[in-house]
């Protein structure tokens, strides 16, 4: 299955050389889950505070991707 990662603020830095703006494709196992992907990305497991498939939010790092999918992590947010 080939899958779009979108990746925001400090965790750009996990961002591999092919990457456009934000964002890169990777090919990935049929029923691989969010986990799967932040293990394959070497993205720490807590760092990602939210994260979104196809502009859903997904509440577990359990959450199924499927072909052409697009998964946005986002860091923890700072404000004040």
């Amino acid at each position: 299955m080939k899958i779009t990662i979108k990746l925001f603020s400090i965790l750009r830095r996990y961002l591999p050389p092919n990457a456009v703006d934000s964002s890169f494709e990777i090919e990935i196992a049929s029923g691989s889950k969010v986990i799967d992907i932040l293990v394959k990305t070497n993205i720490p497991l807590d760092l990602p505070r939210i994260i979104l498939i196809n502009g859903k939010r997904a509440f577990s790092l359990e959450e199924p991707v499927k072909d052409n999918d697009t998964i946005s992590f986002f860091p923890p947010m700072a404000g004040g």
